[in-house]
């Protein structure tokens, strides 16, 4: 469910300076459970993901950058289970039903009780998408503090299963940046189509919204703290049902720094808030970028 839509890229305003080449690879682990049922439909999400992405962008002009990104995804029953139980227990964010269901398991279902409309077994690798994207940066002030650009992507799938059908989906996206004193603040809001497969058009959006807000602050020379609040709008349609179709919401808190004149990093963990929306409930996220004049 959670990559049937053009999920957003979260990323700075700042385009790729001209005649400059970037790459970076981000390794995300993610722990998902949803657990819940309505009068006709069944839904079971039960699972460990690891994406690995590799991206690369070229600065063409002043203020225009191309590039294009590839996903694998690791999918299986994994060994989280047990430490996120007992810090949502620890932390109050409750359980979901995740307690009533053995740890470390793997399922990933919708049902009708008789059509399986979605039955995704366990993945080693799979390459998930492919992605081209272009940013235009549309404004930037004189200190370089202040930035605003605009983001267009296609997303190409690649998936065998229905989930996963094979229509090109597209994305337009803002971005900003505003600097207040030792402060920035950082925001993005964008809209993407979500097509899938016939089958699932009754009970799924074909389209999705999304918004994201965060505060930077430097913590000293080459690294700053980052909190962020994202939500998106549902896929699930027609269920209503708070746990099955309301927006999706997560909290991320992360590090971010550089090293010499062309490294640089980031660090991120992020949870679903509240709990019992359909947001992907756990993530750590890891990113190394570097460039190249």
């Amino acid at each position: 469910m959670h990559r049937i839509s053009l999920t957003p890229m979260t990323e700075t305003a700042d385009v790729v300076p001209e005649g400059t080449l970037s790459g970076d690879v981000w390794l995300g682990l993610s722990n998902v459970f949803e657990q819940d049922s309505t009068a006709a439909h069944v839904v079971f999400i039960d699972l460990e993901r690891l994406l690995t992405s590799f991206a690369v962008r070229w600065g063409v002009a002043q203020d225009f950058e191309l590039g294009g990104r590839l996903t694998m995804e690791t999918t299986g029953g994994g060994f989280l289970d047990g430490a996120i139980a007992w810090y949502h227990d620890l932390l109050g964010f409750g359980q979901a039903n995740r307690d009533r269901f053995p740890e470390n398991q793997y399922s990933q279902r919708l049902s009708d009780g008789q059509t399986d409309y979605l039955d995704v077994g366990p993945r080693t690798l799979g390459l998930e998408d492919v992605r081209f994207f272009a940013k235009w940066r549309a404004r930037r002030s004189a200190d370089g503090r202040n930035v605003l650009s605009v983001r267009t992507e296609a997303r190409f799938p690649t998936q065998s299963n229905r989930a996963g059908a094979r229509h090109v989906d597209f994305s337009l996206v803002g971005l900003g940046r505003v600097g207040l004193g030792a402060w920035y603040v950082h925001g993005m809001l964008g809209a993407a189509t979500a097509r899938t497969a016939p089958e699932l058009a009754p009970i799924l959006r074909s389209g999705s919204g999304f918004f994201a807000l965060a505060l930077e602050r430097s913590l000293g020379s080459g690294v700053a703290a980052v909190v962020q609040y994202q939500v998106s709008t549902p896929l699930l349609d027609g269920f209503d049902h708070r746990e099955l179709d309301w927006p999706a919401s997560n909290f991320v808190v992360g590090l971010a720094g550089r090293f010499g004149e062309a490294w640089s990093w980031d660090a991120s963990f992020q949870e679903d808030l509240p709990s019992d929306t359909p947001a992907i409930d756990f993530t750590v996220g890891v990113r190394i970028s570097r460039t190249w004049q």
